[in-house]
């Protein structure tokens, strides 16, 4: 919470329970309810968070919760509008990252050259499977436009703006390392590790770019390690998965010559600057309270309706 005066009742309408353990199994669900947690992060986290796989939709399909709960525990976390207005920016970060992804991983398959195939069905499905959420239909309307726009421009991401995105990289990277330290910091740390972050890259850039090759079999390695690691991503972030995709994804993508790794490593980042926005602004983030598959599956999902009919209910305030 971030005002101290007494709860209004439809303030209060928002707060929740504990998320852990106390959220019943959603009606009608196909798949047995207790998925091992494994399972969850390793569909959630390996191939970066949110809008990087259509089987998300169909895993969230099969066994995730409600919209209207989702709503319930993104609302009690998102009553400021400082950090409604700080998520609104990292959701079109977020989906310019992980739409570049996916069009580099498509132009890596030689999936349509033009549209891609796991780039397009991600666009069609999302948006598909936000039409038949119970949020506003303006809502509806503005997260399609959104997604639509991120996979039209995904390209470009993908190719054109990597050589300047590695250069203004730090300036979001030092926030999130500033987060994943967890005590009091002052600006004089920022600039001090800004200053180490920014001398590395392009020491980097100037040396060590391309260096690195990479062999099929680092590449299956890898991606193992990250399929382990995503197992309890939040119980050590720093050393976990995102901890490898926010401080690691660049250097690999700088070493190797390979942009994957970068944009794989930016939907980590821009994941992470959620968590350094619910620092900031003192309320706590959602992701790390929500303790089973089909409530975390639901909040990746529905994450633009779930914020932009947020920031509808703020401004009614």
């Amino acid at each position: 919470m971030v005002t101290t005066r007494s709860q209004t009742p439809k303030k209060a309408a928002v707060e929740a329970s504990p998320v852990q353990g106390s959220s019943p199994p959603p009606p009608g669900v196909l798949l047995p309810y207790k998925i091992p947690l494994t399972l969850s992060g390793i569909n959630l986290y390996v191939i970066s968070p949110f809008y990087t796989s259509p089987i998300k939709l169909v895993t969230n399909y099969l066994c995730g919760a409600p919209y209207a709960l989702a709503y319930k525990h993104f609302r009690r976390d998102h009553q400021g509008t400082l950090n409604l207005v700080f998520h609104c920016l990292i959701l079109v970060l977020q989906l310019l990252c992980n739409f570049g992804f996916l069009h580099e991983l498509d132009a890596r398959l030689q999936l349509n050259e033009k549209y891609g195939v796991i780039s397009l069905l991600s666009c069609v499905g999302w948006i598909t499977c936000l039409l038949f959420t119970q949020s506003p239909a303006w809502t509806k309307l503005l997260s399609g436009v959104l997604i639509y726009s991120a996979f039209t421009v995904g390209g470009v991401v993908a190719s054109a703006a990597f050589p300047v995105s590695i250069h203004l990289q730090p300036f979001l990277d030092t926030l999130v390392y500033i987060y994943f330290i967890k005590k009091p910091t002052s600006l004089l740390l920022y600039l001090v590790i800004l200053a180490v972050r920014v001398a590395l890259t392009e020491y980097t850039l100037a040396h060590g770019s391309g260096s690195v090759q990479l062999s099929d079999q680092f590449y299956l390695g890898f991606l193992l390690v990250i399929a382990f690691l995503s197992h309890k991503p939040f119980t050590r972030p720093a050393s976990g998965v995102f901890g490898i995709g926010a401080l690691f994804g660049w250097l690999l993508a700088v070493l190797s010559g390979d942009r994957l790794f970068f944009l794989w490593g930016a939907g980590f980042i821009a994941t992470a600057l959620q968590g350094v926005s619910h620092k900031e602004t003192k309320e706590p983030p959602t992701m790390p309270q929500l303790a089973n598959i089909s409530n975390e599956l639901a909040h990746s999902t529905f994450f633009p309706c779930l914020l932009l009919q947020a920031v509808g209910d703020q401004m009614a305030q």
